[in-house]
């Protein structure tokens, strides 16, 4: 919106928004009305400012942090909230179980769902120009148009607590399974596929990377940042400061990913993701590298591999062939172009049967 990354003081006193500009060197605070647990979701509007949802009401605030405020029709606790394709915002009441559309002027409308106790918490707009959203303890991913009739798909893990979704590159609509440790993908018309986490952790939020993957927050024991591939190849990255929690996550202007270390007071950026990041991509207890000692013939029977500039390769240099990082400058072994470890970056199969990385 501004070149910043908003973020949100939730639970702290006074009650705020924030930004911190991208090569980190500022944090502003802006505060809003206070309430009892502070702002709850954030996402740029399509009239340049913020918008927010808070108890009780939807608030928009300009670049400088000036605010306006807004009672919501329920009068009942708002949840997530996005920028519509209609040119409005729409946003859920996760108590009230409906979903909520509101002007950029401020008149607020909204449309209840098939049944209570749906829960509907994250909202997202997915390719098809509907609005995408979270059921927490419906146990479904819902979809609304901008007229109100709404479609829910169940999920097949029970009770698996989805509680974040976004659009994601493929043109599939991702969302985090928090008690059914999956990360889920829901195709347009309504397809579920769930992949799960080799650590077991419990994911929070989810946004969709530069890279053309999805990335999610682990907070909890395992404190982590986890990658998705689009396929389900599933990585997952400890953070440096321990006992984090580790809350949203999104996409930056400048290609990183930015998430929210609640606990720890912070703000993190995770950078170089065509690259392979800067820590160690890991499995099952965190402390060994993703695939490393895992049988291959080539680079596609890696985890993670033929996807992005991060992934796993099948190294050749001991008997027999095992899985690598990428980045561990290994050219990897391929058959076809679709093997290879960054066809994101164009790289091809030659004819040494490793893949060409001259355009990476």
């Amino acid at each position: 919106m501004d070149g910043r990354i908003w973020f949100l003081h939730q639970n702290t006193g006074p009650s705020a928004n924030g930004a911190i500009t991208i090569d980190g060197s500022k944090i502003s605070e802006y505060t809003t009305a206070t309430t009892n647990i502070g702002p709850i979701a954030i996402t740029p509007g399509p009239d340049g400012n913020v918008w927010y949802t808070r108890e009780h009401g939807i608030g928009k605030m300009v670049p400088s942090g000036g605010y306006t405020e807004y009672m919501t029709a329920q009068v009942a606790q708002t949840g997530g909230i996005i920028k519509g394709p209609d040119g409005n915002l729409w946003f859920t009441y996760p108590l009230a179980d409906r979903i909520g559309m509101i002007t950029v002027s401020g008149q607020i409308k909204d449309f209840p769902l098939p049944e209570k106790g749906r829960a509907p918490g994250d909202i997202t707009l997915g390719p098809d120009n509907n609005l995408w959203f979270a059921e927490t303890t419906g146990n479904k991913i819902g979809r609304i148009t901008t007229a109100g009739v709404v479609t829910e798909f169940a999920i097949p893990t029970p009770a698996s607590f989805p509680s974040a979704i976004t659009a994601g590159p493929d043109g599939n609509l991702w969302f985090v399974e928090h008690d059914g440790h999956n990360i889920g993908r829901i195709a347009p018309m309504g397809v579920v596929s769930e992949f799960g986490i080799p650590s077991g952790a419990r994911p929070y939020a989810i946004a969709a990377g530069s890279d053309g993957n999805l990335w999610f927050t682990e907070p909890g024991t395992f404190n982590a940042i986890g990658r998705c591939t689009p396929m389900g190849g599933i990585s997952e990255y400890p953070l440096p400061t321990a006992n984090t929690e580790v809350a949203g996550i999104t996409s930056g202007p400048d290609k990183n990913l930015w998430f929210a270390e609640r606990d720890a007071n912070k703000i993190g950026r995770l950078s170089n993701l065509m690259g392979g990041g800067n820590v160690p991509s890991a499995t099952g207890d965190l402390g060994t590298t993703a695939g490393t000692g895992a049988k291959c013939t080539k680079d596609s029977d890696c985890i993670a591999s033929g996807k992005t500039c991060g992934g796993d390769v099948c190294s050749h240099a001991t008997t027999p062939p095992s899985c690598v990082l990428a980045i561990s400058g290994d050219p990897g072994w391929c058959t076809v172009a679709a093997d290879c470890w960054c066809t994101i970056k164009g790289a091809t199969c030659n004819a040494m049967n490793h893949c060409s990385v001259t355009k990476h």
